[in-house]
């Protein structure tokens, strides 16, 4: 069995691709010719060069295998013809060149929760899901935040706090629940569905043990640096309308995640995570430790 790994140098492919590689998986890693290989360093897999929106290379890429795990997707501050045309065509194409490869299971990482009109990539990552469908043995796994090092949620907020020497100012009242999931525990789950496993007949959920606010999550990450902050809430409405077009304006892709993080609902009704761990997840205070005691090693 091959395993084609799309996203493979991203903030979880790249985890994804050690763990396969680990489980010695025939793996082969489409990689875009700019991307940073480097993070693959010692990885056992073959590198493809390709894009989402060359429909040649996709083929090319997806000669001899009979699983596909899709992570890549545009997750930056760019135009929404861009967006469409990598997580919504983009997918659209992989997917029917898949069923023409005869490729046996397509495995999509689309987001958890309704994600607001304003979210676009979120928005762009669940029209995708209907793409993923037309490919044989469809797969669709929905992921809450996931949050480690290197990630656009806790890094960012945890370089807020620290800069700031009393106050801290937090978008909204914090009332909307997540359940953030350890990125290292996502990753497991994403190997353990492309290495084994059937296909799912309806979107599976992919979650952290605990439900909370955004704004416990903001308490949990200043409580593991010891900084006790005010807060400062300021209102929603600055966020929905001024927040995600100055984020793109700027081209800052961490204020555009943490923009849909503050104002999202992101919670599982049946959090399939444990059934592909076998395992109980780590909690965000125990995430949080580790995170923090590998950027102390650094």
């Amino acid at each position: 069995m091959k395993i084609l790994l799309t996203g493979a140098t991203g903030f979880l492919g790249r985890t994804v691709a050690r763990l396969l590689s680990g489980r010695e998986a025939a793996l082969r890693c489409l990689v875009r010719p700019r991307s940073d290989r480097t993070v693959l360093s010692g990885v056992n897999c073959e590198l493809v060069e390709g894009d989402l929106t060359d429909r040649e290379s996709l083929r090319r890429a997806l000669e001899g295998c009979s699983t596909v795990l899709h992570l890549a997707a545009e997750t930056r501050p760019v135009a929404g013809q861009r967006l469409a045309a990598v997580n919504i065509a983009g997918t659209g194409t992989l997917a029917a060149l898949a069923a023409a490869a005869s490729v046996e299971r397509f495995i999509y990482l689309s987001v958890l929760g309704r994600p607001r009109p304003w979210a676009r990539v979120a928005v762009t990552k669940i029209l995708g899901e209907a793409a993923a469908r037309n490919a044989p043995g469809a797969v669709v796994l929905r992921s809450a935040p996931a949050f480690g090092p290197g990630d656009h949620l806790a890094c960012p907020l945890l370089a807020r706090l620290r800069r700031s020497a009393w106050v801290a100012s937090f978008i909204g009242q914090g009332t909307w629940q997540t359940q953030p999931i350890w990125a290292d525990d996502l990753a497991e789950c994403l190997a353990a569905a492309a290495a084994g496993g059937r296909a799912e007949t309806s979107p599976r959920e992919l979650a952290g043990p605990e439900i909370m606010t955004v704004i416990d999550f903001w308490d949990q990450l200043a409580a593991a640096i010891g900084a006790a902050r005010v807060r400062v809430h300021l209102p929603e409405t600055v966020l929905r309308l001024f927040g995600f077009a100055l984020a793109r304006a700027l081209g800052r892709q961490e204020w555009l995640r943490l923009a849909e993080f503050f104002i999202g609902q992101t919670v599982a009704e049946n959090n399939f995570a444990p059934v592909l761990l076998g395992r109980p997840l780590l909690s965000v205070r125990e995430g949080l430790a580790r995170m923090l005691g590998q950027q102390q090693r650094k």
